[in-house]
């Protein structure tokens, strides 16, 4: 008999039901680094992303990967909304044409319900705790595999268009080295492909090069640490490629506009 893989979630940053926004509330923001999985239980939304524009509803789901950019508007209130994120790097995102999806609404709204009673149930043992806020996240994700990865289930975001799947392969190995620099000479011998061949893919997978892609990657990453990590920015500095804390500060503030020292003063505690 056939073992069943490791599953692919590796944490959970946090959940939470969040909301209520009235109608003409305007925002601006950028999703957290992992995925990040939104349910509409409220109100309607219209809201620009990956240029990309939505127009949301109750019972919508909406997938966002990796720090992006979201830009909207509050239709009809109040806008409230159930939020998990979650990194799950070895778990390509949806194509961005698959990011909006319509689930049947008890079969994903009962799974968030059942983590975010264990997500603030601070009675329970460690263990089980995390136990049953993994369970009602990979509920979550069974629900909406087969409408964000409608192909074979094995590798079935990679099926949907090759010329996407070279870039998602590669970037996970990437993901395993973001201790060093890599450029794209050491790219193309990690897969064996040209640096022409790289770029186009990484393009239409993301819409960037692939160096900006990865800094997009590193900065994400960091802005997670800094934020819900105990380390030291010299350490995170480390972690993610950074020889010199000094230019990972730089390189902080430029990305995210503010230091990282600043990010960490005003996280929220878990």
């Amino acid at each position: 008999m056939q073992q069943v893989a490791a599953s692919p979630v590796e944490s959970i940053i946090f959940c939470n039901r969040l909301g209520p926004h009235a109608a003409g509330f305007s925002f601006k923001a950028t999703s957290l680094p992992g995925h990040l999985i939104h349910i509409m239980l409220e109100g309607e939304v219209r809201q620009e992303c990956n240029g990309r524009e939505y127009h949301i509803r109750p019972g919508d789901v909406i997938w966002y990967h990796e720090d992006e950019l979201v830009r909207g508007t509050v239709l009809k209130g109040p806008w409230i909304w159930y939020s998990v994120s979650f990194i799950a790097r070895t778990l390509p995102p949806p194509p961005f044409e698959l990011r909006q999806l319509r689930p049947p609404l008890k079969d994903a709204v009962r799974p968030f319900e059942m983590m975010l009673a264990a997500w603030q149930d601070q009675s329970l043992a460690p263990s089980l705790r995390t136990l049953r806020v993994h369970a009602g996240l990979l509920e979550i994700l069974s629900v909406l595999h087969p409408l964000a990865y409608p192909s074979r289930a094995e590798n079935a975001a990679r099926d949907l268009d090759p010329r996407a799947r070279l870039w998602w392969e590669l970037e996970t190995e990437l993901r395993k080295r973001l201790d060093q620099t890599l450029d794209l000479r050491e790219m193309e011998k990690l897969c064996g492909r040209s640096q022409a061949t790289i770029a186009r893919s990484c393009r239409f997978a993301v819409g960037l090069p692939p160096l900006k892609r990865m800094k997009q990657v590193r900065m994400s990453l960091a802005r997670g640490l800094v934020q819900r990590s105990s380390l030291s920015m010299s350490d995170i500095a480390a972690r993610i490629g950074y020889r010199r804390v000094h230019e990972f500060s730089r390189d902080y503030r430029k990305y995210h506009g503010a230091p990282p020292t600043s990010h960490r003063q005003t996280a929220a505690p878990d």
